[in-house]
């Protein structure tokens, strides 16, 4: 298990985000649902090498991303669309189309392997973000683990409103039991791959706060208000075009 520490920095970290943080590591270096602990590492790599690439740049400056063609500079072996993937969500989420998704998977990508690889992507960026807004480098990368994926398919996803298929509120199976009473949308984004729904909302409940604590508004749970918290997290939305 590759330890991940904050012995670099003067800032007292919370012992809970820094366990979080280590089993996280932990769980992108070994086999997931859909892809090998190889696989993962290697789109940990790229999401990171993605900030860098120069035709993401060029997108990102054009009236429209899709009218600007080329070859991403890649790190990591992995398929072209899953590179494709990787660059765009890292470099310009917030002007993806459904067009766009519904290409991905006509180039290949089922939609399980797109819903991991997300997942890692976002895990990547909130601890990799962590260590920046800290002053310190992103923690070296963990080492890949042998094992083969587990190809479970949840029965009870189905095509709803969003563009990949979830698990409605209400209409979960036995195997995903823990996800009763998360009736948001964005809490069941992820569910079509439940133990990658499991893992980002691990570190999201502990880098921000846990579904009960933000029900309860009048709570104290951080060494800040809730109301600065909230205004922190407004500005970092608007700042990234989130738009949900």
């Amino acid at each position: 298990m590759d330890m991940i520490t904050y012995d670099d920095t003067a800032i007292d970290v919370r012992a809970d985000l820094a366990e979080c943080h280590r089993r996280r590591w932990d769980a992108l270096s070994n086999a997931g649902t859909w892809l090998t602990g190889e696989e993962r590492v290697a789109v940990m790599a790229e999401s990171r090498n993605a900030r860098g690439c120069v035709l993401c740049e060029e997108q990102n400056a054009a009236l429209s991303p899709y009218t600007v063609t080329g070859v991403h500079d890649a790190f990591a072996e992995l398929p072209a669309n899953w590179i494709e993937v990787i660059h765009h969500v890292v470099c310009d989420p917030g002007r993806l189309t459904h067009s766009w998704y519904k290409n991905i998977l006509e180039g290949g990508i089922e939609d399980v392997t797109y819903v991991e690889i997300i997942s890692v992507i976002a895990q990547t960026t909130a601890i990799d973000t962590f260590a920046r807004g800290l002053g310190v480098a992103p923690r070296p990368l963990p080492t890949p683990q042998a094992g083969e994926p587990t190809r479970y398919r949840p029965e009870e996803a189905r095509q709803q409103k969003a563009w990949v298929p979830n698990i409605a509120n209400g209409e979960e199976g036995p195997n995903e039991a823990d996800q009763v009473g998360m009736v948001s949308n964005i809490r069941r984004a992820l569910t079509l791959v439940p133990d990658e729904a499991r893992g980002f909302w691990n570190i999201a409940d502990v880098q921000y706060l846990s579904a009960a604590q933000m029900q309860d508004v009048g709570g104290s749970y951080r060494a800040i208000s809730r109301m600065q918290i909230e205004l922190l997290a407004s500005r970092v939305s608007a700042l990234n075009q989130c738009t949900y």
